[in-house]
This record gives structure tokens, sequence and C-alpha cells, in this order.
């Protein structure tokens, strides 16, 4: 008996949720917390220092040397001066050379300038409410908490801690102005509406915290890629809503605080994660990672011309399905919400996770 697994995008209102929180590979670090101990969302449970690295420039070529040992009579910096990025190291005339980097002039000759880059000094935060089970040394940790999951599709790869905010009825665009209700400072705003680059705008000019949206643009990646705050997309790409299911959790957890994690990787989807408020009561169920496609379950299609749409399975074939464009699939027979009944790909299908 044929059995398929669907991906699944977890939205969930009360789980355990199990995240690590750990400094890049490539940072000495230590962990400042033990095992066993809890933490809140700002409490700093390791540190560590990503090493420095030389950025060389190549001076006497920038001014057209042809003996590159007179790009000594040009500098304006010498060895062991502290840059910022964009400070003058050498001028020539009108033709003037400047750091694109901030750190240390640790050599000049043979035409080159080389500065040494500041290092990058990093104190991590826990980013949840929750207990220290388990310690990587030199990395991070593990913690585990009770709380609400939403997963996205999209992500900027930024992130942020913020109070969760519902837009303004008139939209993101109406938080724009001189007077910022107070509100919206530092808060991770929710849309139903598909982002607009002027969304983005006022994110970056009113400092606040991030953006929650169903949908854009595929013409708006490198302006999200940009911005200044994490934005994470439940829908995906295009003009589609937000669906009806996660517009009211969303609703029904504005005010509390909450992890935005946009980040993408092969192992891990977008999220934000809410603590409850309050005490929880027992313990409920990790989410069940391992669920297989069954008639009568909910889903959510995931490519054109129905993305975003919910339905339910009605039936599964057996057998593969001769498609529209020539090619046979497993498909399964899904009845929208709108009523109409169509076939879809499994490949096309998701799952909200339990």
């Amino acid at each position: 008996m044929f059995t398929y697994y669907p991906d699944q995008r977890h939205a969930l209102e009360l789980t355990t949720i199990r995240r690590e929180r750990l400094l890049p590979e490539n940072a000495i670090g230590s962990v400042e917390i033990e095992s066993g101990r809890r933490v809140n969302l700002r409490d700093v449970v390791a540190r560590g220092t990503v090493p420095s690295r030389y950025v060389i420039i190549e001076g006497a070529e920038y001014f057209g040397l042809k003996n590159p040992d007179d790009l000594q009579e040009l500098m304006q910096v010498e060895i062991g001066n502290a840059v910022d990025d964009q400070d003058l190291l050498a001028e020539r005339g009108r033709r003037r050379l400047y750091s694109h980097v901030r750190g240390i002039v640790a050599y000049v000759g043979e035409g080159r300038i080389i500065i040494e880059e500041t290092p990058e000094v990093i104190d991590l935060e826990a980013g949840v409410d929750g207990q220290i089970i388990e310690v990587r040394p030199g990395r991070g940790v593990v913690i585990e908490m009770v709380g609400t999951l939403v997963q996205g599709v999209w992500g900027n790869g930024k992130r942020a801690l913020g109070a969760i905010r519902i837009e303004p009825e008139d939209g993101i665009e109406a938080i724009f102005g001189d007077e910022l209700d107070v509100q919206y400072k530092r808060a991770i705003i929710v849309t139903r509406r598909p982002l607009k680059a002027t969304s983005i705008q006022v994110m970056d000019e009113q400092n606040l915290g991030g953006i929650i949206a169903p949908s854009m643009d595929p013409n708006l990646i490198e302006v999200a890629l940009n911005a200044s705050g994490p934005v994470m997309l439940t829908e995906g790409f295009g003009a589609v809503r937000m669906s009806g299911t996660l517009n009211s959790m969303f609703s029904n957890v504005a005010g509390r605080q909450a992890m935005l994690d946009a980040g993408m990787s092969s192992r891990s989807r977008p999220e934000v994660i809410m603590n409850p408020t309050g005490r929880t009561g027992a313990r409920p169920p990790e989410p069940d990672v391992d669920v297989a496609l069954r008639a009568g379950m909910n889903v959510r299609l995931t490519r054109m011309p129905h993305v975003g749409q919910m339905g339910q399975i009605i039936n599964l074939p057996k057998s593969p399905v001769l498609l529209d464009n020539g090619l046979r699939a497993m498909c399964a027979q899904v009845a929208l919400a709108s009523g109409d009944k169509i076939t879809v790909p499994l490949a096309n299908l998701e799952i909200f996770g339990k």
C-alpha cells in the first residue's frame, strides 16, 4: 500500500517546542548558563567572537602607480590607526581611496593596504522563555518551552524579538508618521494583505521589529533581503491573502512577546514562537513530524492556480493520474472550501502539523 508523508507547516496554538540556540560555526565562544536553568527571552546563553579577517586593498592599482612604493606618500593614515567604513585612506589630487571596512591598518607596502577587520562580538540571547535541556560546549544550548508556533514558507534570514501587533485597519502604511503609536515601536506587525514595498519602507523608517505577511511580489525579494528587520511570508509569492486559520491565531496572540526567526535552511522553516500567558497545566505534546496523508485530512494547496487555498482529502487514487500537462503523478482528490472538487498532485499539498 502506497503511503505518502506530505510537507508539514506547523500552526499550533499550544505545543512543546525544542530549539537550538547556537553561535556561528566560526565563532570562538563559551556557554554562559548550565543545563536545567530556566531562561527568559533576553537572557544571554552564550557569548562568542567571530575571528577578524584581513582585507587587502590594492592602492597602487587604484591610483595607477607605476612604482608601488609611491603609495606611501599618498597615505592619510598610518599602521596601527583605527579606521571606520568610508574613512579616507589615501588621496592623489581629486582621486581618493576610502576604507570599506572597520578595523586597524595592519600593513602598508608593495602597493597594498591591509586592514585587520574588527572582530564581531556576539551575545546570544535565548529568544524564548523556557528551560535549558542540553548544553553544547563552546556553541550554545537546546531550549525546551511551551508556546504557540507558526511556521512560514519564506523568510529574509533575519531575526527579532517583539510584541505581536495586528496592523491598523488602514494597513501598515497607516503607522507611518512623526508620532508613532507606542504600541508599534519594535513590534512584530501582522498583516493579512500582500506585502508592498512601502510596507518595508515603513518598517525601516519607523523602527518596527518585523513583519509577518501572507505574500509579496517576487520582485520585492531583494528589497526584503535588505530590510532592517525580519520578514516572513505565510503563503508564498504573488497576491495571496492570509488564511482565516492563521489570521485567527495571530489575533488570539496579539500583544504577546514573540521571537520571529525568518531564517531559511534545509533543516528548518522561518517561524514565529510565542510564549503562553500564565500557567498552561499539563505539558502539551511535541509536534508529530511523521503524519501520513489520508482521506478526511485538511490540506493546503501550495501551487498555482489554487495556491493558499484550503481543502479536504476525499479520495487517494492508488494509481498515478494523467494530468493536463501529459505527465502521470500520484494525486489526491480534494474538496475545496468553495465546494469545487479538484485533482492535485501529492507534491502540491501540505498539512498543518499536529
